[in-house]
C-alpha cells in the first residue's frame, strides 16, 4: 500500500513540474505565452522584440502564437464566454476589446501603468476604448500599444491635372466638397470615369468622422443607446447620402469592390479612411498622400482605432507578463517598429516621433497624422456586442440609403432601433 502510495506522489510530482505554463521545464524560469494574429511578421517579432527581451530578462522564456486573424478572433471570443484560456498574453483589435472585458477576460492594469509609465509619454485620446465600458472612468483592461486615425487620402496625380491645390489641415468639408465637385468627370466610360469622392459605407471609420465632424452622434455620450435619431445625425447622414443622390460626386457603394478599391484603381481622388490604408497604397501607380480629415461645424472629430495587449485573467506571473508588455509597448530598440504594427502609429510618443515610424514605408505624410492628436477630438464607439450593430444594421442601412433604396429618416430610425436592441441585451455588468 505505501508502495502504492508512494508511486502516485512521484507520478503527480512529475506531471506537475512537467506543466511549463508555471515555469519553464527544468529551468526555473517563468514561461509566458504571447498570443497575436501578426501571422506574417511573427519572425519579425521573434527577431526585433522577443529575442531581445528574453535576453534583457533571463528569468523569463516567451511562447509565442502567432493565429490567422479571423481564427484568433473566433478563439480568444469563444474563450473569453467559455472562461477558458489562449494564452498568457494576448493582442486585442479594439472592436472586439469590449466583448472581452464583459467577461472580465484580462486584468486591470492601472496600479501597473501608474507604477511604471506616464501619461506624458502616450497618446492617452487613444485609452480610453481600452477601459471597461469604453468610458474613461472604466478600468484600464489592456494596454494599448498602437492606434490609428481617419486620414484624408487623395490622389496627387488627379489633383494636379485639375489645376488644384492639394488638402490640407486647414480645409473644410465646403472645400471638400468644391474640389469633388471640380474632379469629378462626366465621363460614362468606367475606365475613363473618375469620382471626386469615394465613400465609407460603414465598414471602416470614415462615415463616423464625417457624421462626428458634421454635428451629428450614432451614439450617446456614455455609449448607452443610440443618437441616431437627433436631428444633427439626420441631418449630417443626408449630407452624406447628398453627395451620391444629389452633388454626384460620388458612387453608389458597390458590395462587389473592396472599400478603396476604386481609389487605388485611380476612379476616385479622395477617401476618408483608416490611416493603415497607406499600406494598400505602397505599390500605387499613382502618385498619393494623407492629411487630416476636414473640419465640420462641430470641428474635427476623428474616429480612432488601435490593438493593446492585456494579461488574461488565467496568467500566474502577472508581473512578468506586464514585463513584456511594457517592453512590447515602448520598445527600447526602435528597429523594425513601423513593420511590427503594420505601419500604425506607435502610442509611446519616443517611437511615434522617431525616424523610424516618421520616415517609414510607404513614405507620407505622417506628421499630419500625429498633429491630430493635438487640435482635434479623438473618439471610439466601441461597445459590447459591436459587430452585431454595425455589421447587421449600421452598415446595411446605410448601404441602402447611399443607393436610394430606402428615405435617410426610415434609415436612421432602423439603425437607432437595431443599436437600442443590441445595446440593452449586451449591457456591461
Amino acid at each position: 500500500m505505501k508502495l502504492i502510495v508512494c508511486c502516485i506522489a512521484i507520478l503527480c510530482w512529475s506531471l506537475l513540474s512537467g506543466c511549463g505554463h508555471e515555469e519553464g521545464a527544468n529551468s526555473g524560469k517563468v514561461h509566458l505565452k504571447l498570443v497575436h494574429f501578426y501571422l506574417d511578421q511573427k519572425d519579425t517579432w521573434q527577431r526585433d522584440v522577443i529575442d531581445p527581451f528574453t535576453k534583457a530578462h533571463p528569468n523569463i522564456e516567451v511562447e509565442v502564437e502567432a493565429i490567422p486573424f479571423g481564427l484568433y478572433t473566433t478563439k480568444i471570443e469563444s474563450a473569453a464566454v467559455s472562461g477558458s484560456t489562449i494564452g498568457d498574453v494576448v493582442l486585442i483589435d479594439d472592436w472586439f476589446g469590449q466583448d472581452l472585458f464583459k467577461h472580465n477576460y484580462t486584468i486591470p492594469l492601472d496600479s501597473f501603468f501608474r507604477r511604471d509609465l506616464r501619461d506624458s509619454d502616450f497618446f492617452t485620446q487613444f485609452f480610453t476604448v481600452w477601459r471597461k465600458g469604453n468610458v474613461p472612468t472604466g478600468p484600464l483592461m489592456a494596454m494599448p500599444a498602437s492606434g490609428g486615425v481617419t486620414a484624408l487620402f487623395y490622389n496627387k496625380d488627379l489633383f494636379d491635372k485639375a489645376g488644384l491645390k492639394y488638402p490640407d489641415s486647414t480645409w473644410t468639408y465646403a472645400d471638400f466638397l468644391n474640389a469633388a465637385r471640380t474632379l469629378t468627370n462626366n465621363a460614362t466610360d468606367p475606365q475613363s470615369k473618375v469620382w471626386g469622392i469615394l465613400l465609407d459605407d460603414g465598414g471602416f471609420t470614415g462615415i463616423d468622422t464625417y457624421i462626428y465632424s458634421n454635428g451629428g452622434k450614432i451614439l450617446s455620450d456614455d455609449k448607452t443607446k443610440s443618437a441616431m435619431m437627433e436631428p444633427a445625425t439626420v441631418a449630417a447622414v443626408q449630407s452624406y447620402v447628398n453627395l451620391v443622390e444629389k452633388e454626384h460626386v460620388a458612387p453608389p457603394p458597390d458590395p462587389s469592390q473592396t472599400l478603396g478599391q476604386q481609389f487605388l484603381l485611380g476612379h476616385a481622388a479622395m477617401m476618408l479612411h483608416i490611416d493603415y490604408a497607406k499600406t494598400e497604397l505602397a505599390h500605387a501607380s499613382f502618385s498619393w498622400d494623407l492629411t487630416a480629415p476636414p473640419r465640420g461645424s462641430a470641428g474635427l472629430l476623428d474616429r480612432q482605432n488601435g490593438q493593446a495587449f492585456g494579461i488574461t485573467s488565467s496568467c500566474q506571473h502577472p508581473d512578468s507578463a506586464w514585463e513584456l508588455i511594457k517592453w512590447i509597448v515602448t520598445l527600447p530598440p526602435k528597429k523594425g517598429i513601423n513593420d511590427l504594427f503594420f505601419s500604425a502609429m506607435p502610442l509611446y510618443k519616443p517611437l511615434a516621433y522617431s525616424s523610424e515610424f516618421l520616415d517609414g514605408t510607404p513614405k507620407c505624410n505622417r506628421r499630419a497624422l500625429l498633429a491630430i492628436n493635438s487640435y482635434g477630438h479623438l473618439f471610439t464607439l466601441i461597445t459590447p456586442g459591436w459587430q452585431e450593430w454595425r455589421d447587421h444594421g449600421f452598415v446595411p442601412n446605410m448601404q441602402d440609403m447611399l443607393a436610394g433604396r430606402i428615405s435617410v429618416p426610415a434609415g436612421c430610425a432602423a439603425i437607432d432601433a437595431n443599436i437600442n436592441e443590441v445595446l440593452a441585451r449586451n449591457k456591461t455588468p
